[in-house]
């Protein structure tokens, strides 16, 4: 099932503790989203802006190291929609 842009922006969209530590933008592939890395964000407020886990999105990616990811590393997450 495609993720459609209301549904996203239920998961990604608002204010909330993530916002500081994921800034970064996002294109919407329909199952998949390509998000792009700014500085200061860590992949916890990454995972939790889109309803994933670290571990997820490390998978997804094949990051070794949760603690080191770059300024404009693309990464792979299949959001979580929250119904």
């Amino acid at each position: 099932m495609a993720i459609n842009e209301k549904e996203l922006n239920e998961v990604s969209g608002g204010y909330g503790p993530w916002q500081q530590y994921a800034k970064g933008t996002y294109v919407n592939y329909g199952q998949y989203i390509v998000y792009t890395v700014v500085g200061g964000d860590v992949l916890s407020g990454i995972a939790i802006r889109f309803g994933v886990t670290v571990q997820q999105i490390c998978q997804w990616n094949n990051i070794k190291n949760p603690d080191l990811i770059y300024i404009n590393q693309k990464l792979t997450i299949y959001p979580t929609i929250l119904r």
